[in-house]
């Protein structure tokens, strides 16, 4: 396998001999953030990951210094609700790997925990014609011919393990069984599959597989929850190629902005006791029009801490900005500046920030902005030298003593 890293934000120029097949596998998948003009492939901005085509894997590095792919797979683990201290413990290990490779392992890993405890199953409901009466009789359904042929429509409730969150975990194991390496996770994979041998399911059915998945409450193996969300970033994010039953092709990608928007936020939601929001939609600021065809621009801020819509107005804007901040000069860039200032004065907001991920220890620092000295900007940071348990809970005290919330 030939790895080849480039930095995000950038592109690269394929070989001749291989340009072909990388067309044919983005054509094949068209929502990959990718597209090839001429011999070079571009990428969407703030995309990171990696894309393989054959012997051939192209990974995207970030662009925050000492910052890892897998420490944006980390957020989005947090993000999701999916991180415990077994899948940090098994990222840890594995934190040479790619987003691909450790997602594939922490599934199986999850999942062989999972069927160490026990799958479950569910009660479905069965309706048939039968002679004999093994349910509850169906007299709205009874009709002559049932009656000639001496026969009553029943229903009655059996036990299957062909469930939605099963069938969708076997959809995972299909999904990931040739992209196994080594006796070890070939042996791993062997011992769960057992499980789901017998379990009936199409990919066909996913969208409907989902949809139910969501109205399950809840589980008695705690397993499922985590196992569950792994298989379907691998059926919904993990895209593959598939020739003579070998992969030819495959990726995952990620948007890096928007996974330390959604991770920042989610931090001090669930850190702070005042409420953490984002509008669903942007805000309308402004009108013009050219040429008889209107045009609207309109703002949407990151992070709002005790918005109240009443009276348009929020105690704290802040603004995650993805960028590498280590030299320090690039600390709040003047259109960042003026970016929160316009959302601290549009919500009537007393605190402003900027929120940076930076490796290593950093002071949290105001910014004295003459003419606007009724507003209070300060440079938070998140250290992801740190343990995400340590670096979530000092960025939270960042937060509350800036923002007085002590």
């Amino acid at each position: 396998m030939r790895i080849i890293n480039i930095p995000e934000n950038s592109s690269y120029t394929i070989d001749e001999q291989n340009v072909q097949k990388f067309r044919e596998f983005i054509y094949a998948n068209p929502s990959i953030p990718s597209k090839i003009i001429g011999n070079t492939i571009y990428f969407d901005d703030y995309t990171i990951g990696s894309i393989t085509v054959d012997d051939i894997s192209i990974v995207i590095q970030p662009r925050i210094k000492h910052l890892s792919i897998n420490h944006y797979f980390e957020m989005q683990l947090f993000n999701d609700g999916l991180l415990n201290n077994e899948l940090l413990s098994t990222l840890d290990e594995n934190q040479e790997f790619g987003i691909k490779e450790n997602l594939t392992q922490l599934f199986l890993e999850e999942s062989f925990k999972l069927v160490s405890i026990g799958i479950e199953g569910s009660f479905i409901k069965v309706t048939e014609e039968s002679n004999s009466i093994h349910g509850k009789i169906l007299v709205e359904n009874i009709s002559p011919i049932n009656l000639l042929q001496d026969l009553i429509p029943i229903e009655y409730e059996v036990h299957t393990l062909n469930t939605s969150f099963n069938k969708i975990i076997k959809l995972a194991l299909s999904k990931i069984s040739l992209l196994l390496s080594g006796k070890k996770q070939n042996k791993l994979y062997a011992l769960v599959n057992a499980y789901f041998e017998d379990i009936d399911a199409s990919n066909s059915e996913l969208p409907l597989l989902l949809m139910d998945c969501k109205n399950k409450p809840s589980y008695e193996n705690e397993k499922y929850p985590v196992v569950l969300g792994l298989a379907i970033k691998i059926l919904t994010e993990l895209k593959l190629n598939m020739r003579n039953n070998n992969v030819s092709g495959s990726s995952y990608l990620v948007n890096s902005n928007n996974l330390f928007e959604a991770y920042t936020r989610k931090v001090l939601s669930d850190g702070l006791k005042l409420p953490v929001t984002k509008w669903n939609n942007p805000k309308e600021i402004g009108k013009f029009k050219i040429s008889n065809k209107d045009y609207t621009k309109s703002y949407i801020p990151d992070i709002m801490i005790d918005y109240h819509n009443d009276s348009n107005s929020s105690l704290a804007i802040l603004d995650a900005k993805n960028k590498d901040i280590s030299n320090y000069q690039d600390i709040g860039s003047l259109a960042d500046i003026y970016q929160i200032l316009f959302y601290c004065h549009s919500l009537n907001s007393t605190f402003g920030g900027l929120v940076y991920p930076y490796f290593g220890s950093l002071e949290t620092t105001r910014i004295n902005i003459n003419s606007f000295m009724e507003t209070n900007i300060f440079i938070f940071n998140i250290d992801f030298s740190q343990p995400i348990s340590i670096r979530n809970i000092n960025f939270i005290n960042q937060v509350k003593t800036k923002l007085k919330l002590n």
